[in-house]
């Protein structure tokens, strides 16, 4: 079950935004700011409309973005192999929303550098991660231990997914974070012309804010 649960984790930090872009031949760094909070907003919150506005797609199209980006998410964690119901991976999608839309950041100063631009995020780490897998394990050690150890696999694969659950909603209720992180997103015009923002910094950025023990 700990190895379960650290492909859980894992696998939050690994959520790819996919990449924002648009064309322009004069980006200025407001531009720049308000492309990475649509970036963000998008990303994590579910709010489209800058996004729309910004990279003149349709709201359509940026739901589907979010909804593949859950369910990559979603799939990742491995729960189908485990017997998983589609109801039960329904439930970790919606959780999922949840956990991301609580994601704390600011977007702040600007530079220009190199052709592009350099913007400034903090990030303030969720720690609803923190101590959940030790819980995990502790409750079903005590659930085995009163079974008398006549428990199969199967049952115990699914009491792990339940639990999980039950543990990152209760700490999502009441949710603490840690000290803020400054992380650099860069803004660039790539050989077509098109401004975008790097995966790698996307995924820094993801990394920050959510604490991963």
């Amino acid at each position: 079950m700990k190895t379960i649960l650290k492909r859980n984790v894992s696998f939050v930090t690994a959520l790819l935004l996919v990449l924002l872009c648009f064309t322009g031949c004069g980006m200025k760094p407001d531009d720049a700011k308000a492309y990475v909070q649509s970036t963000l907003d998008a990303g994590y919150k579910a709010s489209f409309d800058e996004y729309v506005k910004i990279t003149e797609s349709t709201k359509e199209e940026a739901q589907k973005l979010f909804d593949n980006n859950i369910d990559t998410v979603t799939n990742s964690l491995g729960f189908s192999a485990l017997g998983a119901t589609e109801e039960t991976n329904e439930k970790y999608r919606e959780l999922l929303k949840e956990i991301f839309a609580k994601a704390k950041y600011t977007v702040g100063e600007v530079k220009e550098k190199d052709g592009g631009f350099e913007v400034e995020v903090s990030a303030e780490p969720m720690e609803i991660f923190v101590g959940v897998e030790d819980e995990l394990v502790a409750k079903l050690q005590d659930e085995v231990t009163k079974s008398g150890g006549d428990i199969k696999e199967d049952e115990i694969n699914q009491l792990a997914i339940d639990m999980m659950y039950d543990l990152l909603t209760e700490k999502l209720a009441s949710v603490t974070y840690g000290e803020p992180q400054s992380v650099t997103v860069h803004v660039t015009k790539n050989s077509d012309g098109v401004w975008n923002i790097t995966e790698s910094d996307l995924q820094a950025v993801d990394a920050a804010l959510f604490s991963i023990p």
